[in-house]
């Protein structure tokens, strides 16, 4: 998220960058302890780049499955879908 968050980075590179991020996040939130502020910066970055990450976010969302059909990721995917794909 560092490198997100600081360097020069042209949409496609913001685009493939995110979705490393994501799947990454999805992996870590199995240790519930650290993903907090990771998450943190990761939804400060979806809801500010929205407009790149706009179908990355709908992946990652999965609407229309039950949460127990989805990625451990999709919960918070949705909540920045919600305020901010709406």
């Amino acid at each position: 998220m560092a490198y997100y968050e600081t360097a020069k980075l042209t949409i496609n590179e913001k685009f493939a960058l995110m979705i490393v991020v994501i799947a990454s996040f999805n992996d870590l939130l199995k240790d519930k302890e650290k993903y907090l502020l990771i998450w943190e910066r990761i939804k400060k970055q979806l809801e500010r780049d929205k407009g790149i990450h706009e179908n990355t976010m709908h992946y990652w969302a999965l609407s229309g499955e039950k949460l127990e059909n989805c990625f451990a990721v999709t919960p918070c995917i949705r909540e920045v879908c919600r305020c901010h794909l709406s």
